[in-house]
């Protein structure tokens, strides 16, 4: 993909040195964006379609065994009755095989399918895929979908038998739905129609797509075109006719043509506005210039063309688009290979553009390598086409000498390129007709070229790869593993490509890396291991990302060691809080967090440790490109927040981190906290009258509460018999109570002179629930931050409410916030993703009570015992639930995803033993608790 398109006023040739084709360019030029198929012969991509055509392969092959018994329906003598004289035909290698699950389709229904409706649903997806385009950008949109089909077999077949039909076939056997599937299951609100106007359906198809498109109607159009061949009855028919070639192939403009050879394919292209697809940078594989459908009107017979109403229709298609007749270098041609059809045609082309050329035309037709797709006969006229301006050559048409002597191809200005030639420079024109005189015709111009802007340098890039089960994203690895190996294009447009233009399913591998060969690298570690997927994966929310920073007793030793030795980045920003914290503690906070024993229960040590984890994941994170839009922190998480958003400067932040924990050290032994599963009202209600406070609101049903250690004992027994969660927090102080009282005046004079910044992000303020500016953030703000509540809830709804914010990022050593920001998340009326950003190696707490289970699921790469699962720094453990997901989207209000809001299983996720544990102290639990974590390292798996 290229990542920056410049516009251009002209689209000109990009072959130097030789005249190029110059043309104005118009508002009505399409784009197209996207490019999926697969055509007889095994091919599958429009590259293997260029390769069979530069090789001169004949494709055409012979009815398989699993259409139908060729012994029953197939006689060489065309006067048997209810017989076919051919066996000839192009044929896809399987038209059966079909991932139902993937689609949400349970297998019942999806038997009752016809085959084209299946497969245009994989073509579909896969044709997005090549646009960059992620399905779930277009919900909702006014996307449309036009499919060129008029095959009805496998609805005819089910007919046949009453007793096979069941509710699924009527539905599965419409052709309207070859279309509206699709819109079905994209969510598209645009025209969903099939097109049946037989052999020109796909073409019509686009045609109806590009007039949509110029009106305005809709932004992205996906056009289909698609045929399978399930019944002898239409072989028969058609012998019947006379139509089908004797000798089994498409001797285009030949003097040996003598019919048509069927075939199967399908194939979807997207299409944007040209304007809109340069604004959103994406890869035009070439332009659509001009289009237009008619018919023949009345002719001496219903399936006899008729040269003037081609003529005729051409001439409007090309004025329109304003393209001469000299600026054509190519027309790929109906040419079914008939000696009724080319000649007329051959008259008409002749006709509409020969005047003022100074050369003949080359012309040419796909169907004497592929057969006749007949409804999807215009779409593999066009794929020849986008890979005729790709490459500029003009491959060989097969069979067609000696010429037809009753076509005047001298006289017309007309020559069939029977050996590959370079492409001169021009437009492209498609013909085609159906055998009831409705005709179609496109021109197709060269892609814009694309800027030459470097990408953006940056130290490492991550790459994404994601599938729906793990066994396909096995699959999936080992495919992109292959590609980086053997890739030209830019490592940034492919990790930029995967990341951001690509669905994401359920099951995702991802690596950073500094290039492709280390990418492949590291895709093939995770390859290794089997299968590569395991765990819940949740796709980013729409809008801006925010940060918001966790608070006391999430720290533990070692926290952060990993990264230290392992990520110069983070190493160098807690080194540089280290110089800075130096002078005002008189320790090191680099080898404090190196310590096998810290002291975290002291907050005067706990505080400045977690502050410096957060800031080194903070820059750590800046390094990938991620920065957050708004921020928020918890109690002592807004000392970081504060610096993050630029509010503060490194020195400042440092101080009042050190003040804050001194002066709340004096405080120790003052009174307990815990967290109780209830209202912030109804708690109010419950402390009345009792030594407690509510030290915080952090979500619609869970508060902190603060005071005595008896008081907080004895609701704790009281909460137990009626079934309210309950849990002590591991701290010996009652932090945001009366007990913070004594220690004001020495922290306002410790802070005194702060002088804070607008700041370049929002700051959300835990002590007020909303926005505040950065310059607010002075002394006694930071006194408020101690004493006055944590209104953790309003201040997650202001981030989303008030900034848009779709993504909401913990940082901090152990994720202790998402169960909270997933319950506050529920009440808003739009889906928010939660994630947590956490160091490696998340051990087992010392002290832990004796709730300790472990994974019964191993996983490769661990760090830890059997039974856990580490893979390179993400931890997930497959027993985590609910609430306790490191990777989580809180959906719409009125429903959940999976499951109710706040139930997990009460456990912590660790990665060197993806242990669960039960913090030390008082834990009385009806509700179960939050848990979950995720930490980021060079190759990840969530």
């Amino acid at each position: 993909m290229a990542h920056h398109m410049t516009p251009t006023p002209r689209v000109p040739s990009s072959r130097e040195g030789q005249p190029g084709f110059s043309r104005e360019e118009q508002p009505g030029d399409i784009a197209i964006i996207g490019l999926s198929c697969r055509l007889p012969g095994g091919t599958t991509t429009p590259e293997e379609l260029r390769a069979a055509l530069a090789a001169g392969r004949d494709l055409v092959g012979e009815i398989p065994a699993d259409r139908f018994d060729t012994r029953r329906f197939v006689d060489p003598d065309p006067r048997r009755p209810g017989k076919a004289y051919t066996t000839a035909g192009g044929f896809l290698e399987d038209i059966t095989g079909f991932d139902a699950a993937f689609f949400g389709l349970s297998p019942r229904e999806a038997s009752r399918m016809d085959p084209q409706q299946r497969l245009l649903l994989e073509m579909a997806r896969e044709a997005l895929d090549d646009a960059g385009i992620d399905p779930g950008t277009l919900a909702g949109s006014d996307s449309g979908v036009y499919a060129g089909v008029s095959n009805a077999n496998y609805g005819q077949l089910q007919y046949a038998r009453p007793e096979a039909i069941t509710a699924y076939t009527m539905a599965g056997a419409a052709l309207c739905n070859t279309a509206n599937r699709i819109s079905h299951l994209f969510d598209l609100r645009g025209p969903s129609m099939a097109v049946d106007t037989a052999c020109s359906s796909s073409l019509a198809a686009l045609h109806q797509a590009g007039t949509q498109l110029r009106a305005g109607d809709g932004d992205v159009a996906l056009v289909c075109g698609i045929n399978l061949l399930l019944s002898p009855g239409d072989f028969t028919g058609f012998s019947k006719a006379s139509m089908l070639s004797r000798s089994g192939r498409c001797r285009s403009f030949s003097a040996d043509a003598d019919g048509y050879v069927r075939a199967e394919g399908r194939a979807v292209v997207v299409l944007k506005r040209l304007a809109d697809a340069r604004t959103d940078g994406d890869t035009v594989h070439a332009v659509v210039l001009g289009t237009g459908a008619g018919a023949d009107g009345r002719t001496p017979g219903l399936s006899l063309p008729s040269a003037q109403a081609q003529e005729r229709l051409m001439r409007q298609v090309h004025h329109r688009a304003g393209v001469r007749p000299e600026d054509v270098s190519y027309v790929e041609a109906h040419g079914t290979g008939t000696q009724a059809g080319d000649p007329i045609e051959c008259r008409a082309l002749g006709d509409t553009l020969r005047a003022g050329r100074a050369t003949v035309l080359p012309i040419g037709s796909v169907k004497s390598n592929l057969g006749h797709l007949e409804s999807g006969a215009g779409m593999a006229g066009l794929l020849k086409c986008v890979l005729m301006l790709r490459h500029e050559v003009i491959p060989a048409s097969l069979h067609a000498e000696p010429l037809n002597p009753a076509i005047d191809f001298s006289g017309l200005g007309l020559e069939p390129v029977t050996a590959p030639r370079p492409l001169d420079p021009g437009a492209l024109a498609i013909n085609s007709f159906g055998f009831g005189g409705a005709n179609a015709h496109t021109v197709l111009g060269p892609p814009p070229v694309p800027s030459a802007t470097p990408p953006p340098e940056v130290a490492s890039l991550p790459v994404v790869v994601s599938a729906a089960t793990p066994e396909a994203l096995t699959e999936a690895v080992s495919r992109t593993t292959a590609r980086l190996r053997e890739t030209t294009d830019s490592f940034y447009d492919i990790a930029f490509t995967s990341c951001l233009r690509r669905g994401h399913h359920r099951e995702r591998a991802a690596v950073v890396a500094d290039g492709p060969d280390r990418a492949a690298e590291l895709l093939e570690t995770l390859a290794e291991s089997t299968p590569v997927g395991e765990g819940a994966a949740a796709g980013a929310s729409p809008g801006p990302v925010a940060f918001v920073y966790s608070s006391n007793s999430t720290q533990w030793a070692h926290m952060g060691a990993e990264l230290l030795d392992a990520e110069p980045v983070f190493r160098a920003a807690v080194a540089e809080v280290d110089a800075e914290l130096a002078g005002h503690l008189g320790w090191s906070v680099l080898a404090e967090l190196r310590s096998p024993a810290p002291e975290l229960y002291r907050t005067e040590i706990a505080q400045p440790l977690l502050f410096a984890v957060q800031l080194g994941l903070t820059a750590l994170l800046r390094e990938r490109g991620i920065r957050p839009a708004a921020v928020a922190g918890h109690s002592v998480g807004e000392v970081a927040a504060a610096y993050a958003c630029g509010a503060l400067d490194l020195a400042a932040a440092c101080r009042v981190i050190a003040e804050r924990g001194l002066a709340q050290a004096e405080t120790a032994g003052g009174g307990r906290m815990a967290a109780v599963g209830l209202p912030a009202d109804e708690v109010n209600g419950l402390i009345a009258g009792r030594d407690l406070e509510l030290a915080g609101v952090n979500s619609p049903t869970d508060v902190t509460l603060s005071g005595s250690a008896g008081e907080l004992s004895a609701l704790g027994d009281e909460l137990l018999r009626r079934g309210v969660f309950f849990r002590e927090l591991n701290l010996d102080y009652a932090f945001h109570s009366r007990s913070m009282d004594p220690i004001r005046d020495r922290l306002c004079t410790a802070l005194a002179g702060l002088a804070p910044r607008a700041g370049t992000a929002a700051f959300v303020s835990t002590v007020t629930g909303g926005t505040l500016p950065g310059t607010e953030l002075g002394t006694e703000y930071w006194w408020r931050n101690v004493r006055e509540p944590v209104l953790f809830g309003p201040a997650v709804t202001a981030l989303v409410d008030g900034h848009g914010c779709g993504t909401i990022v913990e940082i901090g050593p152990h994720p202790v916030l998402l169960g909270y920001l997933r319950r506050q998340c529920a009440t808003v009326d739009r889906p928010v993703t939660t994630v947590a950003r956490c160091p490696a190696r998340r051990p087992v707490r010392p002290r832990c009570g004796p709730r300790v289970r472990r994974c019964s699921r191993p996983g490769p790469r661990s760090t830890g015992p059997p039974g856990s699962r580490c893979v390179a720094g993400w931890c997930r453990c497959p027993a985590t639930r609910g609430s306790g997901s490191a990777m989580s989207t809180a959906p719409r209000t009125g429903g959940r995803r999976g499951r109710a809001p706040g139930r997990s299983r009460g456990i912590r996720c660790s990665a060197t033993g993806c242990r669960a544990w039960s913090p030390p102290g008082r834990q009385r639990s009806s509700r179960r608790g939050t848990a979950g974590s995720a930490t980021t390292g060079s190759a990840a798996r969530w």
